[in-house]
């Protein structure tokens, strides 16, 4: 009975963020258009997956990012100039989309360390390690959706390869940061939310 309260809360919180990302993306989507018209954003809407991969897991962070890539298809599809075909245009999706949010869940990977240390400094340390995994993995989907995919257009860089280098890191990198840096700050001031989030639920009182 236990478990299955607990696989219910974390499939309504995966929802609760995924929906929560979404927003933030959208938000951050909004006024980051103008600087990258190929798609990508700077913003913290990375953070709802980072939370939520060390909150519950890798499987719950990866989901998160799944659902935030699904719902980011209603805010508008980017599909590459070069992905002439239906084959090409699902590969570039699915790079962009399918694949490149929910490979950020992956921070998860760390999240036992996390547990695991009580000594604030170091968990903070394999939280940003964790972001670092999961940042890495969204930019290089990213990336390869951009070498196979874009052509080299704008900001005078005629390479397709360096050019989807400089694009993709120019917005991966400013949210994996922030991102990362709310995550951490949830860590020294609240930590329980991310090391025991079960722990925080009020006991009834004995009668």
């Amino acid at each position: 009975m236990r478990n299955q309260q607990k696989v219910v809360k974390t499939i309504a919180e995966v929802a609760i963020f995924a929906a929560l990302g979404f927003v933030l993306d959208a938000i951050q989507g909004a006024y980051s258009d103008p600087l990258f018209p190929n798609g990508g954003s700077i913003g913290i809407a990375l953070a709802c997956v980072f939370i939520m991969s060390f909150r519950r897991g890798t499987i719950a962070g990866v989901a998160t990012g799944l659902i935030m890539g699904l719902l980011d298809l209603l805010d508008g599809v980017y599909v590459a100039p070069l992905a002439d075909n239906a084959v090409k245009a699902f590969a570039q999706v699915a790079l962009d989309y399918w694949i490149a949010y929910p490979l950020a869940g992956l921070a998860g990977l760390v999240r036992r360390f996390v547990k695991q240390d009580a000594m604030t400094l170091q968990r903070s340390l394999f939280i940003c390690l964790g972001c670092f995994i999961g940042g890495t993995l969204k930019f290089l989907s990213h990336f390869l959706a951009g070498v196979l995919f874009w052509p080299s257009t704008g900001w005078n860089i005629e390479s397709a390869t360096l050019f989807s280098f400089v694009y993709n890191l120019a917005y991966t990198l400013p949210c994996v940061i922030l991102s990362g840096a709310i995550v951490v700050l949830i860590n020294v001031f609240q930590p329980k939310l991310l090391v025991n989030p079960d722990g925080l639920v009020l006991k009834k009182k004995e009668n």
